[in-house]
């Protein structure tokens, strides 16, 4: 009679014993793994630094471009109130004493005096203080430019709207030979209504003017 070696024999276990051993074989191994998945999560993390540097640049990034939203927005608002006109409209206006909305000058007032408002010149000789130009009744003059020369040297002369008025323009001391004047294009010197333009001449000489200017 021959034995089979150990390894092929063989035991005869009920199933309720066989589960037990199967637990508790199976315990270990389920915590080994949980423990190995957390390790190569904080690897992982430790290991991808790049991760952390996008997600520091996405909200920078987020960050700048709110800032940049509100700073192009705000900035409008506010020059629209410090030049006094509605925010809503984005447009700076400019007001007079009066708290009346103006144009200042520009191409636009300038292309209006040409195209609707034609000026009109003068030339006249004067040996003596006098009135230069007269207005119509209920009129005011504007006088956009003036110029002058002389036949001889003088002490001063001036120009202001009526004869007692206050000189708008003074020149002393000026020389025979020499042109003279101010050109005030676009803008004007504008008298009251019924004032004349007066010319005020100190010295022995003859002053010949010319003039620029506006009925209104």
């Amino acid at each position: 009679m021959r034995f089979l070696d150990s390894k092929y024999s063989f035991k005869l276990v009920s199933s309720k014993s066989l589960n037990q051993k199967v637990i508790v074989s199976d315990t270990p191994v389920t915590s080994q793994v949980r423990l190995s998945k957390k390790k190569s999560k904080v690897l992982s993390e430790q290991e991808n630094p790049a991760d952390n540097n996008k997600r520091i640049f996405l909200k920078v990034a987020g960050l700048t471009g709110l800032g940049l939203i509100a700073s192009s927005v705000l900035p409008k608002s506010a020059k629209a109130y410090v030049a006094g006109s509605t925010p809503t409209s984005n447009v700076v206006g400019v007001k007079n004493a009066s708290n009346t909305r103006i144009n200042p000058a520009t191409e636009e007032t300038v292309s209006a005096l040409i195209a609707g408002q034609s000026v009109s010149k003068l030339s006249l000789n004067l040996a003596a203080s006098g009135n230069v130009l007269t207005p119509g009744s209920g009129n005011k003059i504007r006088v956009y430019a003036s110029r002058f020369s002389l036949t001889a040297d003088a002490t001063s002369v001036s120009f202001r709207f009526t004869a007692g008025g206050t000189d708008h323009e003074k020149y002393v001391s000026p020389k025979t030979g020499g042109l003279y004047g101010a050109n005030n294009h676009p803008n004007y010197i504008e008298g009251g209504v019924d004032e004349v333009l007066y010319c005020v001449i100190s010295g022995t000489t003859t002053v010949q003017i010319n003039i620029d200017y506006l009925e209104v």
